[in-house]
């Protein structure tokens, strides 16, 4: 088991070294910047708390990157469930003309977005 200090060490190597990259990380996974400096923050909680079971046989550009994108991957899915109103399948059938006004704006709003995003 390592000392509180080297935890705080080597994080504070991993980042002085990889903080600037991380941050373009999360450019890919989250487009709202202000979830997107959320993520930042898991990201460097989870890396600072993952350094007492760090494997020295592991490089420390590999396990940063890891940890970075299963904490990302973990923000993605709590906001898909969080949001989930917001995503649309491309399976899901488009609103049928017995549909609420309210249903045919949603699923409009949806698309636009998707095409927004797309180009």
């Amino acid at each position: 088991m390592i000392t509180t200090t080297e935890q705080d060490q080597r994080y504070t190597e991993a980042a002085a070294e990889f903080g600037p990259a991380l941050e373009r990380l999360t450019h890919g996974y989250e487009v709202h910047a202000e979830r997107r400096r959320d993520l930042v923050q898991d990201i460097h909680l989870a890396l600072w708390r993952s350094f007492r079971a760090y494997d020295v046989r592991c490089s420390l550009r590999t396990w940063v990157y890891r940890v970075a994108h299963n904490t990302a991957t973990t923000h993605i899915l709590k906001e898909r469930r969080r949001h989930d109103r917001q995503w649309v399948s491309l399976d899901d059938d488009l609103p049928s003309e017995a549909a609420s006004a309210e249903e045919t704006i949603y699923h409009q709003q949806a698309l636009d977005r998707l095409t927004g995003l797309i180009q």
